[in-house]
């Protein structure tokens, strides 16, 4: 049983070893650039957040304002009919 390793085989062996720690570099630089990028997408996605809560509030009492619309629109024909009978002039 011949225990020594031929060089080639030594070769063979520094070179997958080289190459393995080759790999394992890049794959914690693109998990580093992945994270880097998740955070900055959860960053934004907190902000939106934050705005739309804004924009929710502002828009809360939309229906409010339509109804008082339509009833401002009824008050104004109703003086107009009101101007029309007393004959004064509608301005």
């Amino acid at each position: 049983m011949n225990l020594a390793l031929v060089i080639e085989e030594i070769t063979l062996w520094q070179v997958a070893l080289a190459v393995g720690a080759v790999v394992i570099v890049v794959v914690i630089v693109l998990l580093a650039l992945l994270l880097h990028l998740v955070r900055s997408i959860e960053s934004g996605a907190q902000l939106l957040l934050g705005v739309a809560g804004g924009v929710a509030g502002n828009t809360g009492k939309i229906k409010i304002a339509l109804a008082v619309a339509d009833t401002l629109d009824e008050v104004a024909q109703e003086a107009g009919r009101h101007a029309r009978l007393l004959g004064v002039a509608a301005r």
